[in-house]
């Protein structure tokens, strides 16, 4: 009796702490965070380059369509509380690039310098956030 006793015990004990999930640390969601740019950016990478290779409204789909999964996976990661902004804005930034890059596949000439600029400012705001943060890995080229 007393065996049984002492096992209900333990397994009471290793329940109660298997049911707490541990914290995910600022340092665990940085790494997850680059990880995902880091496909990000080979996706993007991979891309033929336009107008040559690829026409341009080819090309900003596909780059439209990469932030978009992007921002799906990021947003998905378990964020730790004193980065909650930063993560919600980076989610943003990824959701409005894609927004842009759709306004480009679809754009008439004379509006493509505008969304061009617009593209631009939202890199240039995610590589100062994702330098804020402590995600350098994260950084979009240099615009």
């Amino acid at each position: 009796m007393r065996t049984t006793a002492v096992v209900v015990a333990v397994l009471a004990a290793l329940t109660a702490c298997a049911s707490e999930p541990a914290q995910v640390t600022e340092s665990d969601y940085l790494v997850d965070l680059q990880a995902i740019c880091a496909d990000t950016t080979t996706t993007i990478s991979a891309l033929p380059q336009p107008p040559e290779e690829i026409p341009v409204a080819a090309f900003a789909t596909s780059a439209a369509s990469a932030l978009d999964t992007e921002a799906e996976r990021v947003r998905s990661l378990e964020v730790p509380d004193g980065i909650a902004d930063d993560h919600r804005a980076f989610v943003r930034n990824a959701d409005e690039q894609a927004v842009a890059w759709r306004a480009i596949a679809i754009a008439a000439d004379d509006e493509l310098d505008e969304l061009t600029v617009r593209v631009g400012e939202l890199i240039r705001g995610r590589n100062d956030l994702v330098e804020e943060m402590g995600a350098p890995g994260c950084r979009r080229g240099d615009v």
